[in-house]
Protein backbone atom coordinates (compact mmCIF):
# COMPACT_ATOMS: atom_id res chain seq x y z
CA UNK A 1 0.00 0.00 0.00
CA UNK A 2 1.27 3.63 -1.01
CA UNK A 3 0.27 6.27 1.17
CA UNK A 4 -1.09 9.02 -0.89
CA UNK A 5 -2.45 12.22 -0.44
CA UNK A 6 -5.71 13.26 -2.48
CA UNK A 7 -5.69 16.65 -4.63
CA UNK A 8 -9.23 17.90 -4.37
CA UNK A 9 -9.96 20.60 -6.83
CA UNK A 10 -12.52 23.66 -5.47
CA UNK A 11 -13.87 26.76 -7.64
CA UNK A 12 -13.59 30.14 -5.88
CA UNK A 13 -14.35 32.88 -7.54
CA UNK A 14 -13.32 31.25 -11.28
CA UNK A 15 -9.80 30.27 -9.29
CA UNK A 16 -8.97 26.78 -8.88
CA UNK A 17 -8.06 26.01 -4.99
CA UNK A 18 -5.82 22.65 -4.60
CA UNK A 19 -6.03 21.08 -0.76
CA UNK A 20 -3.75 18.31 -0.04
CA UNK A 21 -6.42 16.20 2.03
CA UNK A 22 -4.35 13.76 4.03
CA UNK A 23 -5.17 9.75 4.60
CA UNK A 24 -6.58 8.06 7.91
CA UNK A 25 -3.10 7.13 8.78
CA UNK A 26 -1.59 10.47 7.75
CA UNK A 27 -3.67 12.09 10.00
CA UNK A 28 -2.52 10.11 13.29
CA UNK A 29 0.79 10.84 11.98
CA UNK A 30 0.01 14.19 12.38
CA UNK A 31 -1.65 13.77 15.69
CA UNK A 32 1.79 12.21 16.95
CA UNK A 33 3.60 15.53 15.82
CA UNK A 34 1.51 17.69 17.72
CA UNK A 35 2.25 15.36 20.76
CA UNK A 36 5.69 15.07 20.26
CA UNK A 37 5.67 18.83 20.08
CA UNK A 38 4.06 19.26 23.34
CA UNK A 39 6.75 17.13 25.01
CA UNK A 40 9.40 19.30 23.89
CA UNK A 41 7.70 23.13 23.40
CA UNK A 42 10.31 23.84 27.16
CA UNK A 43 13.19 22.96 25.41
CA UNK A 44 12.39 25.16 21.80
CA UNK A 45 10.98 28.03 24.65
CA UNK A 46 14.13 28.09 26.45
CA UNK A 47 15.95 28.74 23.33
CA UNK A 48 13.68 30.57 21.01
CA UNK A 49 11.55 32.43 23.46
CA UNK A 50 7.41 31.95 23.55
CA UNK A 51 6.81 33.66 20.03
CA UNK A 52 9.55 32.18 18.79
CA UNK A 53 8.96 28.42 19.64
CA UNK A 54 5.44 28.85 18.50
CA UNK A 55 6.18 30.15 15.22
CA UNK A 56 8.63 27.37 14.80
CA UNK A 57 6.14 25.16 15.59
CA UNK A 58 3.78 26.12 13.08
CA UNK A 59 6.16 26.32 10.37
CA UNK A 60 7.39 22.52 11.53
CA UNK A 61 4.17 20.99 11.36
CA UNK A 62 3.19 22.80 8.34
CA UNK A 63 6.22 21.22 6.40
CA UNK A 64 5.75 17.66 8.24
CA UNK A 65 1.81 17.79 6.95
CA UNK A 66 3.71 18.66 3.18
CA UNK A 67 6.04 15.79 3.30
CA UNK A 68 3.90 13.02 4.71
CA UNK A 69 2.13 12.37 1.20
CA UNK A 70 6.09 11.96 -0.06
CA UNK A 71 7.28 9.32 2.63
CA UNK A 72 6.94 5.51 1.57
CA UNK A 73 5.07 3.44 2.93
CA UNK A 74 6.66 -0.30 3.72
CA UNK A 75 4.60 -3.57 3.64
CA UNK A 76 5.88 -6.86 4.67
CA UNK A 77 6.90 -8.29 8.52
CA UNK A 78 9.00 -5.52 9.00
CA UNK A 79 6.65 -2.96 7.96
CA UNK A 80 6.08 -1.54 11.42
CA UNK A 81 9.04 -0.49 12.62
CA UNK A 82 10.44 0.68 9.14
CA UNK A 83 7.61 2.39 8.85
CA UNK A 84 7.91 3.98 12.61
CA UNK A 85 11.47 5.01 11.37
CA UNK A 86 10.66 6.97 7.89
CA UNK A 87 7.89 8.54 10.05
CA UNK A 88 10.78 10.12 12.49
CA UNK A 89 13.10 11.23 9.72
CA UNK A 90 9.89 12.92 7.81
CA UNK A 91 9.18 14.85 11.30
CA UNK A 92 13.24 15.55 12.02
CA UNK A 93 13.28 16.54 8.24
CA UNK A 94 10.55 18.96 8.76
CA UNK A 95 12.01 20.39 11.88
CA UNK A 96 15.33 21.15 10.18
CA UNK A 97 13.80 23.11 7.29
CA UNK A 98 11.75 25.34 9.89
CA UNK A 99 15.13 25.84 11.75
CA UNK A 100 17.00 26.36 8.53
CA UNK A 101 14.83 29.31 7.42
CA UNK A 102 14.92 30.97 10.57
CA UNK A 103 18.71 31.14 10.36
CA UNK A 104 19.54 28.07 12.40
CA UNK A 105 21.83 25.58 12.16
CA UNK A 106 21.63 22.06 11.35
CA UNK A 107 23.27 20.92 15.09
CA UNK A 108 20.30 23.46 16.25
CA UNK A 109 17.84 21.39 15.02
CA UNK A 110 18.97 17.95 15.77
CA UNK A 111 19.47 19.58 19.60
CA UNK A 112 15.58 20.01 19.43
CA UNK A 113 15.49 16.35 17.52
CA UNK A 114 17.45 14.38 20.33
CA UNK A 115 15.65 16.06 23.15
CA UNK A 116 12.36 15.52 21.83
CA UNK A 117 13.43 11.77 20.88
CA UNK A 118 14.45 11.36 24.65
CA UNK A 119 11.14 12.55 25.98
CA UNK A 120 8.91 10.32 23.83
CA UNK A 121 11.32 6.99 24.95
CA UNK A 122 10.51 8.28 28.88
CA UNK A 123 6.78 8.70 28.14
CA UNK A 124 6.95 4.95 27.01
CA UNK A 125 5.83 2.82 29.89
CA UNK A 126 8.73 0.96 31.57
CA UNK A 127 7.28 -2.55 30.67
CA UNK A 128 7.48 -1.58 26.91
CA UNK A 129 10.77 -0.73 27.12
CA UNK A 130 11.64 -3.93 28.69
CA UNK A 131 9.27 -6.32 26.41
CA UNK A 132 10.86 -4.90 23.61
CA UNK A 133 14.23 -5.11 24.68
CA UNK A 134 13.51 -8.93 25.64
CA UNK A 135 12.29 -9.21 22.14
CA UNK A 136 15.22 -7.94 20.43
CA UNK A 137 17.83 -10.37 21.83
CA UNK A 138 14.94 -13.44 21.97
CA UNK A 139 15.51 -16.86 21.03
CA UNK A 140 13.24 -15.98 17.79
CA UNK A 141 15.30 -13.25 16.41
CA UNK A 142 18.86 -14.98 17.09
CA UNK A 143 17.75 -18.26 15.17
CA UNK A 144 16.13 -15.53 12.25
CA UNK A 145 19.72 -13.90 12.06
CA UNK A 146 21.63 -17.35 12.14
CA UNK A 147 19.43 -18.22 9.23
CA UNK A 148 19.34 -14.90 7.01
CA UNK A 149 23.36 -15.05 7.59
CA UNK A 150 24.04 -18.83 6.11
CA UNK A 151 22.01 -18.21 3.38
CA UNK A 152 23.82 -14.86 2.55
CA UNK A 153 20.19 -13.57 2.10
CA UNK A 154 20.03 -9.53 1.34
CA UNK A 155 16.70 -8.88 3.14
CA UNK A 156 14.83 -5.56 1.13
CA UNK A 157 11.86 -3.59 2.97
CA UNK A 158 10.77 -0.92 0.66
CA UNK A 159 13.65 1.45 -0.12
CA UNK A 160 15.89 -0.60 2.58
CA UNK A 161 18.31 -3.74 2.39
CA UNK A 162 19.82 -4.80 4.64
CA UNK A 163 22.33 -8.10 5.92
CA UNK A 164 22.60 -10.39 9.56
CA UNK A 165 25.65 -10.99 11.13
CA UNK A 166 25.93 -13.45 14.04
CA UNK A 167 27.97 -12.31 16.72
CA UNK A 168 30.15 -14.60 19.02
CA UNK A 169 28.54 -13.57 21.98
CA UNK A 170 31.49 -11.28 23.44
CA UNK A 171 31.85 -8.22 21.54
CA UNK A 172 28.53 -8.67 20.46
CA UNK A 173 25.60 -10.45 20.04
CA UNK A 174 24.43 -10.17 16.34
CA UNK A 175 24.75 -7.13 13.57
CA UNK A 176 22.52 -5.83 10.64
CA UNK A 177 24.48 -4.13 7.87
CA UNK A 178 22.16 -1.84 6.42
CA UNK A 179 23.72 -1.39 2.11
CA UNK A 180 20.73 0.67 1.51
CA UNK A 181 18.87 3.31 3.76
CA UNK A 182 15.00 3.95 3.32
CA UNK A 183 15.71 7.07 5.78
CA UNK A 184 18.58 8.43 3.76
CA UNK A 185 16.68 8.01 0.56
CA UNK A 186 13.43 9.97 1.78
CA UNK A 187 16.12 12.69 3.19
CA UNK A 188 17.66 12.84 -0.40
CA UNK A 189 13.82 13.04 -2.28
CA UNK A 190 13.04 16.12 0.82
CA UNK A 191 16.45 17.84 -0.41
CA UNK A 192 17.99 17.39 2.97
CA UNK A 193 20.78 15.09 2.73
CA UNK A 194 23.21 17.01 4.73
CA UNK A 195 20.69 16.62 7.95
CA UNK A 196 21.11 12.80 6.96
CA UNK A 197 23.96 12.03 9.60
CA UNK A 198 22.05 13.89 12.26
CA UNK A 199 18.79 11.95 11.86
CA UNK A 200 21.16 8.86 12.09
CA UNK A 201 21.66 9.26 15.81
CA UNK A 202 18.04 8.64 16.47
CA UNK A 203 19.65 5.16 17.61
CA UNK A 204 21.50 6.57 20.54
CA UNK A 205 17.99 7.50 22.49
CA UNK A 206 16.60 4.17 21.18
CA UNK A 207 19.92 2.23 21.89
CA UNK A 208 19.75 3.39 25.83
CA UNK A 209 16.14 3.61 26.46
CA UNK A 210 15.78 -0.06 24.97
CA UNK A 211 19.13 -1.82 26.00
CA UNK A 212 20.09 -2.39 22.79
CA UNK A 213 23.96 -1.95 23.27
CA UNK A 214 24.26 -0.50 20.19
CA UNK A 215 27.86 -0.39 18.65
CA UNK A 216 27.75 1.69 15.07
CA UNK A 217 30.87 3.37 13.32
CA UNK A 218 29.45 4.45 10.07
CA UNK A 219 26.71 4.86 7.92
CA UNK A 220 25.63 4.94 4.21
CA UNK A 221 25.09 9.25 5.35
CA UNK A 222 28.13 9.66 6.48
CA UNK A 223 29.21 8.25 2.93
CA UNK A 224 30.24 4.82 3.77
CA UNK A 225 29.65 1.56 2.11
CA UNK A 226 27.28 0.45 4.51
CA UNK A 227 26.04 0.81 8.17
CA UNK A 228 27.43 -1.39 10.79
CA UNK A 229 24.86 -2.19 13.45
CA UNK A 230 26.30 -4.15 16.28
CA UNK A 231 23.73 -4.99 19.29
CA UNK A 232 25.17 -6.44 22.41
CA UNK A 233 22.10 -7.09 25.42
CA UNK A 234 22.30 -4.25 28.17
CA UNK A 235 26.30 -3.02 26.66
CA UNK A 236 26.81 0.37 26.65
CA UNK A 237 25.78 2.73 23.31
CA UNK A 238 28.97 3.59 21.69
CA UNK A 239 27.45 5.17 18.04
CA UNK A 240 29.78 7.74 16.37
CA UNK A 241 30.18 9.73 12.93
CA UNK A 242 32.35 10.45 10.90
CA UNK A 243 31.04 13.77 9.84
CA UNK A 244 32.88 16.13 12.26
CA UNK A 245 30.18 18.37 13.39
CA UNK A 246 27.74 16.20 13.76
CA UNK A 247 30.49 13.95 16.21
CA UNK A 248 31.12 17.46 17.97
CA UNK A 249 27.12 17.52 18.26
CA UNK A 250 27.12 14.28 19.93
CA UNK A 251 29.38 14.90 22.61
CA UNK A 252 28.21 18.29 23.24
CA UNK A 253 24.69 16.94 24.23
CA UNK A 254 26.31 13.62 25.81
CA UNK A 255 28.51 16.04 27.89
CA UNK A 256 25.26 18.30 29.10
CA UNK A 257 23.70 17.86 32.54
CA UNK A 258 20.27 16.31 32.06
CA UNK A 259 16.80 18.54 33.62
Amino acid sequence: MQIQGREMKAGNGGESVIRNELTRAQRRWLADFDRTSELVRPFVVERFGEPGAEALRRDARERYREILPQVPWVEGPRAPIMNAFLRGTAQEIAVYKAVEARGGTAPEAWEICHEANRLRMEQLPRWKRWLLGRFMFSGLVRRMVRRREKSNELVRAGDFELRYVTGDGSDFDFGVDYVRCGNLELAKKLGAQAFAPYVCMSDIVLSDALGWGLTRTQTLADGCSHCDFRFKKNGATHISSKTPEVQETIERIAGRPRQ
